[in-house]
């Protein structure tokens, strides 16, 4: 889903963020973008997948109960600043990530999560997954151009985003 918030009040935003969780509970993936989240929303996702400029990784990994594995991260990095009490993780994470903070603190963003714990288990985990279990078939599609079933769009499994949670 693409910002499914943006331009919403904040209940509206909440109801939303309702649908989009009952939908995870069945046992869905959604994957989302959303634009400057309000706490609430940001703390209704499971994962995040946050890139820099250029589209570079520099956390894929869970947010945990109150961002509190997100915040750990990036907290246990040489000069990053502590987030303050009640402060939006979201926001915090924007601001402490930044080119220009980078450039500060002399690192790179990019390179530390490909350093990382984090990293080394997400590309294990992908390694695992991708194994076809015994007797399995590979997928066969008719075409790889996208066809109209109804209205509703389908593509073929090469262009699709697939996001583990």
């Amino acid at each position: 889903m693409d910002e499914p918030t943006s331009g919403l009040d904040a209940r509206a935003a909440a109801i939303v963020m309702r649908t989009v969780r009952n939908t995870v509970d069945t046992g869905r993936t959604v994957v989302c973008t959303i634009h400057q989240p309000s706490i609430d929303i940001f703390e209704a996702f499971d994962e995040l997948f946050l890139m820099k400029r250029g589209g570079q990784e520099i956390y894929v990994g869970p947010l945990g109960h109150h961002s509190s594995d997100l915040i750990k991260y990036f907290e246990s990095m040489p000069g990053v600043a502590k987030i303050k009490e009640g402060y939006n993780p979201a926001t915090w994470m924007l601001e402490v990530t930044t080119a220009a903070q980078e450039m500060t603190l002399g690192v790179d963003f990019t390179d530390l999560y490909k350093n990382s714990d984090l990293y080394r288990r997400k590309k294990a985990l992908i390694s695992e997954l991708s194994v076809p279990h015994p007797g399995s078939k590979d997928l066969y599609l008719e075409t790889q151009f996208s066809v109209i079933v109804d209205t509703v769009y389908v593509l073929p499994v090469e262009a699709a985003l697939v996001v583990l949670a």
